[in-house]
Formats: C-alpha cells, sequence, structure tokens
C-alpha cells in the first residue's frame, strides 16, 4: 500500500511517517504540507494507494481537497485527521460526505513525541490494512448480491418487525445516510445503530442524520425509552444496551472487539432482554463486531441482512458475518433503504 502524508505540521508529519516506516506491506512515497501539493503528487504519480489528510491547512483545506481529488481520482483512498471539537467533527462528517473513506480523531498522545507515534500508529495501521485488502471474485460478489425482486418475496414472508439493529464503522455514515436517504415510511418498530465513532462525531452524526431523513434521530442518552420510528445513535465511547423494560442503558464496561460502542455489546443485551422479531443489519465496517452478538441473537430466530462486499468501503464487519453461513442476505447498499421501505410500510 502506497501512502502519501498530507499535512502542514511538519512535527505531525514526522509522526505519521515514524508511525508507517516498518509496517510491512505499507510504503510512504511522500509527505506534503497542504492540498495543492497532495494533488499535484497524485497526478505525478499513479501508483499512490492513499493519503492521510489534515484538514485545516493552508493554500488548500482538507474538504476542498477531498473534492478536487474525486473530481479525477475516484479509487484513491482518503483517511482525514480531524481534531476533536464540535466544528471539527462537524467539518469530518462532510468530508465523509464529499468522498474521504474514514477518519482518524487527532488525540494528543503525551508528552513525547514517541507517544504521539504509538497512538497513530494502533489508530493508523489497521485502517490502512482494511484498505488494502484487494478482493478478486467479483462474480462472487454479484453471485451472492440478492435482487430486489427475490427481497420482495421475501419480505412478503417475514414476521412483522418489532426492532431494527443497525451496526456499522468505516464507510457507515455515508452507508446510514444513503440507506435513511431512501426511507419515506416511518415505521412502528424503533431502530437502534451502533457506528463506531468517538465522542462529539455521534452526536453530530444523529444530528445530521436526523436532519437529511424522515426519520428522527438522536444520540442515545441513559434511560432513553425506546420509541416507535425512532432512531437511537450509540454515544462514542459507550456501549449502549436494551434493558428488560424497553429503556436504553449506557456503560464504559472494556471494549469489546477494541472498539467501545461495539456492535456485539447491544445484540447481546437485545438476546437477553427483548422478547420481539428483530432485523439485524450490518453495514460496512473492518473488524468483526457484531458476529458474536448475531450468534447470540440466533436464538431469537433474526432476520439477518448485510451490506454486500462490492459496495462496502470495507467487508469486514458484514464479510464476517455472512461468511459465518448463518443466513444472513448480502445486499447492496443501493438496495438496503429500498428493502427497509418495503419492510417499514408493512409495519404500519
Amino acid at each position: 500500500m502506497n501512502v502519501l502524508i498530507v499535512d502542514d505540521s511538519l512535527v505531525f508529519r514526522s509522526a505519521i511517517r515514524q508511525a508507517l516506516e516498518d509496517a510491512q506491506g505499507i510504503k510512504i512515497c511522500g509527505a506534503v504540507a497542504n492540498g495543492q501539493q497532495a494533488i499535484n503528487e497524485l497526478k505525478a504519480n499513479s501508483k499512490i494507494d492513499l493519503i492521510t489528510l489534515d484538514l485545516e491547512m493552508p493554500v488548500m483545506d482538507g474538504m476542498t481537497t477531498i473534492q478536487k481529488i474525486r473530481d479525477f481520482d475516484k479509487d484513491v483512498k482518503i483517511i482525514v485527521f480531524s481534531s476533536v471539537t464540535f466544528s471539527s467533527a462537524e467539518r469530518t462528517l462532510k468530508c465523509l460526505d464529499a468522498g474521504a473513506n474514514d477518519f482518524i480523531p487527532k488525540h494528543k498522545g503525551g508528552n513525547n513525541i514517541q507517544e504521539s507515534v504509538k497512538v497513530i500508529r494502533d489508530e493508523l495501521i489497521p485502517r490502512i490494512r482494511s484498505f488494502s485488502y484487494k478482493t478478486e471474485p467479483k462474480k462472487i460478489q454479484s453471485s451472492a448480491t440478492e435482487s430486489i425482486s427475490s427481497l420482495a418475496s421475501y419480505i412478503q414472508n417475514m414476521n412483522k418487525i418489532d426492532l431494527l439493529c443497525v451496526g456499522c464503522s468505516t464507510g457507515g455514515p455515508d452507508a446510514l445516510t444513503k440507506v435513511f436517504s431512501a426511507i419515506q415510511t416511518v415505521p412502528s418498530f424503533p431502530i437502534l445503530i451502533v457506528q463506531h465513532m468517538p465522542p462529539i462525531f455521534t452526536d453530530r452524526l444523529a444530528q445530521a442524520l436526523d436532519r437529511k431523513t424522515v426519520l428522527s434521530f438522536s444520540e442515545a442518552k441513559k434511560g432513553d425509552t425506546l420509541k416507535p420510528g425512532h432512531c437511537y445513535v450509540a454515544p462514542g465511547d459507550y456501549h449502549m444496551e436494551v434493558s428488560s423494560d424497553l429503556s436504553l442503558s449506557l456503560n464504559q464496561d472494556e471494549k469489546v472487539c477494541y472498539v467501545r460502542p461495539a456492535y456485539d455489546v447491544l445484540l447481546n443485551s437485545v438476546a437477553k432482554n427483548f422478547k420481539g422479531q428483530v432485523l439485524n443489519l450490518v453495514l460496512t465496517g473492518m473488524g468483526e463486531d457484531g458476529l458474536q452478538g448475531t450468534k447470540t441473537l440466533l436464538e431469537k430466530k433474526p432476520y439477518l441482512f448485510v451490506q454486500d462486499e462490492i459496495s462496502s468501503t470495507v467487508w469486514g464487519m458484514p464479510g464476517a458475518i455472512y461468511k459465518a453461513n448463518i443466513g444472513a442476505r448480502a445486499i447492496h447498499l443501493d438496495k438496503i433503504g429500498p428493502t427497509l421501505e418495503m419492510i417499514f410500510k408493512r409495519s404500519v
């Protein structure tokens, strides 16, 4: 994986370089100080696979850089480094809408450069590796993907849904926006969403989805009672669980699958405390969060949908469930919204 580093800070460029220089399979092919230089490098070097991009830079900022890159290059992966502030969270979500593939909060690593390097290494290398996987079997993907006609037939025989659970990670904000923007019907059941994101970002994501769709979204709060038609987004750094009285509880227990919130935690609580029919939808994301919880949920005989490989930014979470051969149906991202719309209409 050939990586170009883009950051106006010489210190941060150096920290990213140190974090990546010994990583197997990753080659640093340059480091530049602003977006215009990045564009020049991309046009001169067609072998660049991925860029790390700072948001706030002179000459050309991160947002403008993404927009201009996507005008001539749809394939290069872009990972944005973002400060953990309300304004930066807003800009980061806009960058994801504009074509960035993922983001990393620009946390301070500690009192010395080596601590900063370690923080960057732990966050950045797994993301780069998730993008370095090249899929070969496109014919398998297409044959495994459900058609709208087969989905419509399947939905006609489904039991009435009482709860929709959605889990996602890398590429999730864009996938959630596309899915729920296609919805015109408010369902008669609640929707619980776990998107791997830090604090502040989950609140901004919920607000953005609330503005863009006919459904109502909010970041979940301790004690929230599940309401029909409302979408609850798990807050960053908190696991979200369903209690036996159908209220939501939040905790900061140990991370699961290296993340908090974890989809496994939510699904385990649903398996334990929810009595009705569950639809489990897993969208794009790296890692295997959701696999163990889905297996636990099987005793409830849930319906299982996953985003297919060809439309996923990273086929980690959905791929793990699909490859477990537990009855999951793979659906192209463009068809997930219309599929849910058919299900939602049957619920009202």
